[in-house]
């Protein structure tokens, strides 16, 4: 429910950029997963709802069910007698061969939207609350760690029926949500949980300029902090000084010598939909997009690595009614 919307709080309402592939914006947060929402009309322009959703957390260093020999990488070096249980394998109706969250609560979203009418223009606000809750077993001990984020959302019509804007921003344990994605936690030697920390954020507009022709461009970002431990020489964590960065920047060099942990990731991003046949047989629309990516990672031995891409894409699409 923290995905954002164009109006109350209806779940098919959802405000996604405009974009031929809108999962490739920064800043915009959705996540498909099964849930349950009430919402309560409060007014003719406020709306408030809970949400219950089924959780997954996403742990940095990979969902390994079970670690009995020294693990080195991304997560340290771990005890070769201790156990690790960040999921579990699936079981009852569940694929065997996929680990499944080991979450025993719920994540809860409590939100709030204000739908005025501002003479000739609409306005829509929104702001949001999400507390989750993160579990492992390590070495026959239970760690569990809750956590509350929150963001907002606006859109707005700067000219009727023609400009309209919206912007995005949210913090807090998120990289489940994230386009980029992030890990939503990391792991102490003594397996307790650290929350990795996002911040997200979104602006956009789409320009009507004919009832054919939209125009369009965004802008988004997200990043996270460091969050890390050492035990003597040996680091833990996301974003550690000591991960190896010696090879992120030689062609073919082996996983073990780029941990390359992302530290941001930004991209800019503009395109165009024509309606190019409208008629009894259903519509033709067409478009192209350019977008502008930058991925920054976190200083290691070796650098801070960091990376750019430039991306063309191109889309026709048939509406047979």
């Amino acid at each position: 429910m923290n995905t954002p919307s164009k109006a109350g709080i209806d779940p098919r309402g959802a405000d996604t950029p405009g974009v031929i592939d809108f999962e490739l914006v920064p800043g915009f947060l959705g996540a498909r997963q099964p849930g349950v929402r009430v919402w309560q009309d409060i007014g003719p322009e406020f709306k408030l709802a809970v949400s219950a959703e089924n959780p997954q957390t996403s742990f940095f260093g990979g969902n390994n069910p079970l670690v009995g020999t020294p693990a080195v990488g991304p997560q340290g070096v771990l005890n070769p007698n201790l156990l690790v249980n960040l999921t579990g394998p699936g079981g009852s109706f569940f694929n065997s061969l996929n680990n499944v969250s080991l979450n025993h609560v719920p994540d809860f979203t409590v939100k709030g939207a204000w739908d005025p009418r501002l003479g000739p223009y609409k306005l829509h606000v929104e702001a949001w609350a999400l507390y989750r809750d993160f579990y492992d077993r390590f070495n026959f001990a239970n760690h569990d760690v809750n956590t509350v984020s929150f963001g907002g959302h606006l859109s707005a019509e700067i000219v009727p029926k023609l400009l309209e804007v919206q912007a995005s921003a949210s913090y807090g344990a998120l990289g489940r949500f994230t386009a980029t994605p992030f890990p939503d936690a990391t792991v102490r030697q003594d397996g307790s949980i650290q929350p990795l920390p996002i911040t997200a954020f979104l602006v956009g507009s789409v320009w009507h300029t004919t009832p054919s022709l939209d125009l369009y461009a965004y802008a988004g970002l997200e990043k996270t902090k460091a969050t890390f431990s050492n035990v003597g020489t040996v680091p833990f964590g996301y974003g550690n000084p000591l991960y190896n960065n010696l090879g992120c920047n030689i062609e073919n060099s082996p996983a073990a010598t780029c941990n390359g942990n992302t530290s941001e990731v930004r991209q800019y991003t503009a395109g165009f939909y024509d309606t190019i046949f409208k008629g009894s047989y259903g519509t033709i629309k067409a478009g192209a997009q350019y977008s502008y990516t930058q991925r920054f990672a976190f200083q290691g031995v070796g650098g801070a690595p960091k990376t750019d891409d430039h991306i063309v894409m191109t889309q026709i699409r048939y509406y047979p009614f």
